[in-house]
């Protein structure tokens, strides 16, 4: 998934202080719509009727409308395919889908490093490892962002640290997704063989590609395989996901926590013809059970309701995650 405050500067970059040349607004709106139809893989799997849906909202549009109306009205479009990679930004207005689908987060970091943890390393803005206790490790991932060899190496440097522990808790209850590879780098420290991670195919002009199956492979260098914690929540999302599916299929790994986004297949980025950016997700996730997970999201193994995961000074979740090492 991308990062926001990227691309909010690469907009800010394009736009610059010029201002945006007359347009035809239903002319953009059948742009967006054809492109729509065209690259986006949710117009098949999130039970949305695209050309019905379309034909609806492209009444309400008109030269007449103001920006901002114009705006809301591509927004609610886009919101109806309730994908947290759909975002529409504008030089003064932006919309991002998962901020309306009322989910809860189900985390308090503060909470987290002031009543939990122990030798803490902040290895980047958004990972951090430590120790539950002396026995149990912790690793934190807000994103699987950044240069694969530098993550490899930070990756590399927490399990390390977690050889001599008989557990480790894996947290990405607010993990915003990044790189696939990332992601797979992290995976392939958990697994002792070759295994089947998911299929993904692309969408073209005439429905989708082949499939491509994706593997996780063991790592040369290191592999943990103690009991795993993975922590999910419904801001785990997109690369975060992906995670989630692989550990699925790892023996000793345990997911825990609440259900994952709900999109777990590779954002593309457009532009409307008034210049206005728009994202949305143009492949085709599936499972090893060839389950398309879309605009579901990914249970976890054991649910915590995310209302009940931090009750006063508590994350449950995490000492849930304790129990599990331990075995009770």
């Amino acid at each position: 998934m991308f990062c926001k405050l990227s691309l909010l500067i690469l907009m800010l970059t394009l736009w610059g202080c010029e201002e945006v040349n007359p347009y035809s607004k239903v002319t953009a709106y059948d742009d967006l719509c054809q492109s729509i139809e065209r690259y986006s893989a949710s117009v098949y799997d999130r039970n949305v009727n695209w050309d019905s849906l379309s034909q609806a909202y492209r009444f309400r549009i008109s030269e007449q409308l103001t920006e901002s109306e114009y705006f809301e009205i591509i927004g609610e479009l886009l919101r109806s395919f309730k994908d947290p990679h759909v975002w529409l930004i504008a030089p003064n207005q932006s919309m991002y889908t998962i901020d309306y689908l009322d989910y809860t987060q189900n985390i308090d970091k503060e909470l987290l490093i002031q009543s939990y943890l122990e030798k803490v390393t902040v290895h980047t803005p958004s990972i951090l490892s430590g120790f539950v206790s002396d026995s149990i490790g912790y690793l934190l991932l807000e994103d699987f962002n950044g240069d694969a060899g530098t993550n490899y190496s930070i990756y590399s440097e927490a399990m390390r640290r977690f050889q001599k522990t008989k557990g480790l808790i894996i947290d990405l209850r607010i993990n915003n997704g990044g790189s696939l590879y990332n992601a797979q780098h992290l995976l392939n420290m958990l697994t002792s063989k070759k295994t089947v991670w998911h299929t993904t195919q692309n969408r073209t002009l005439h429905g989708f590609d082949s499939p491509y199956t994706w593997y996780i492979y063991p790592d040369r260098n290191l592999s943990y395989q103690h009991p795993v914690i993975v922590l999910t929540g419904r801001y785990t999302i997109s690369a975060g996901e992906r995670f989630v599916l692989g550990a699925r299929q790892l023996h000793q790994v345990t997911v825990l926590g609440d259900t994952t986004a709900n999109t777990q297949g590779s954002v593309m980025g457009r532009e409307m013809l008034n210049g206005w950016q728009y994202t949305f997700t143009f492949e085709k996730l599936l499972d090893v059970d060839g389950i398309n997970h879309a605009g579901i999201g990914i249970s976890p193994d054991q649910y915590l309701s995310p209302t009940s995961t931090i009750v006063g000074s508590k994350d449950l979740a995490v000492e849930r995650a304790v129990d599990l090492i331990n075995g009770n």
